[in-house]
């Protein structure tokens, strides 16, 4: 039995820690035991509560405690105990990128817990970071055995800006079970439960309905799609908005201003079996973002049959085929975005030629199993090592 613990600093729930909990929840339990160490929710409105609870319900342990290192190295002995208590093999550390500074204690203190090998998941290594934390980060890397990341896009920036070894970087894509979508997804109900379900959230039934999921934070792009749709006016969409985060209000604003706001939906964080159901009574999903690794959301649009409109930036042109299974755009490129999302809105077939080709291609990249193949083989690796 190989003992895996994960250890999660996010201070709210995000696509990180949902990968945390997909590899976790389906690790062969006759083979692996897993464990979770995080940092202790400083919120109700973190979703890190129920995030705790969702795991613990599918009986895998979770310790909570605060963890804000350098900044309180009085941290760092009940960080060393909590993951020594879980005897690990193998400690898999999944920072997003830019807590490069925590990262940097966490892997020498995962080594003093007794663990045989440490893994690294980098999300977005290209994150720019003060360069105290960044040589803390890069030292550390002398205690690990391999580095996972989410897209090809990432070796580079690792390799360069990491000082990573080419040799210690494994690409392990993202992946959902490959029920998600086929299960409660566009192609899942007849068109009389969709239109059921939209109107139990408020969503007109012959609207274009144009999902945004995620953190509601200032580079993911929210803003970008409002502007882009006040400009089209005269076509039939409604704009839903899944997620929290301080871009909630200015956003809300932005569409008073233009008169919107009847024409918008805010549903707010949901757990993620709604999120699916929401995906599902869309028509296309859009995300101009300036920074993603490999977006989880993208994958969960391309799995319920959704077209996508993205920014051609990092990872997301590896699963956004421009023509193909979406539209991408050029960052900063708000006439772009408007005419992709223009054409999406006026063209039924497109959307759903397009949303076809998307669930194909998840099948083909991104699958849970795909993904748990690839993980469960480096764990050995790792802990035999």
């Amino acid at each position: 039995m190989v003992n895996v613990c994960y250890v999660v600093d996010a201070p709210f729930l995000g696509g990180a820690e949902r990968y945390v909990a997909r590899l976790a929840a389906g690790l062969d339990r006759d083979r692996f035991r897993p464990s979770v160490v995080m940092r202790a929710p400083q919120s109700s409105a973190s979703g890190m509560d129920e995030w705790k609870s969702q795991l613990e319900e599918l009986g895998i342990p979770v310790r909570a405690l605060p963890m804000n290192l350098p900044f309180s190295p009085h941290h760092a002995i009940p960080i060393l105990r909590a993951i020594a208590d879980c005897a690990p093999h193998v400690v898999h550390v999944n920072l997003p990128g830019p807590h490069d500074g925590q990262m940097g204690l966490l892997v020498p203190l995962s080594r003093m817990a007794g663990a045989t090998g440490v893994v690294v998941t980098e999300h977005l290594p290209m994150v720019d970071t003060p360069w105290k934390r960044g040589v803390l980060k890069r030292m550390s890397y002398r205690w690990v055995d391999r580095v996972v990341t989410v897209s090809k896009a990432n070796v580079a920036f690792l390799i360069k800006k990491q000082s990573v070894r080419a040799d210690r970087i494994l690409v392990v894509y993202n992946g959902l079970d490959v029920t998600y979508g086929a299960r409660a997804g566009r192609f899942a109900h007849s068109d009389e439960a969709r239109n059921a379900f939209r109107a139990s959230v408020g969503l007109p039934r012959e609207a274009v309905v144009v999902v945004f999921v995620g953190n509601l934070l200032r580079h993911k792009g929210l803003h970008r799609v409002i502007r882009a749709l006040s400009q089209l006016e005269d076509l039939p969409w409604h704009l839903l908005v899944v997620g929290e985060g301080p871009e909630r209000g200015p956003c809300e604003k932005l569409l008073a201003a233009g008169g919107l706001s009847s024409r918008a939906t805010f549903v707010g964080r949901t757990p993620e079996k709604f999120v699916e159901r929401l995906l599902g009574s869309g028509d296309l999903l859009a995300l101009p973002s300036d920074v993603e690794g490999m977006p989880l959301v993208i994958i969960e649009a391309m799995a319920c049959g959704l077209p996508v409109v993205a920014t051609a930036v990092y990872g997301i042109p590896e699963a956004v085929v421009n023509g193909e299974t979406g539209r991408l755009t050029r960052p900063g490129d708000g006439e772009g975005l408007r005419d992709a999302l223009a054409d999406l809105i006026a063209d039924a077939e497109e959307r759903e030629w397009l949303g076809r080709n998307g669930r194909k291609r998840f099948e083909e990249l991104f699958t849970l199993e795909r993904q748990l193949r690839s993980m469960e083989s480096l764990y050995l690796q790792v802990a035999r090592s």
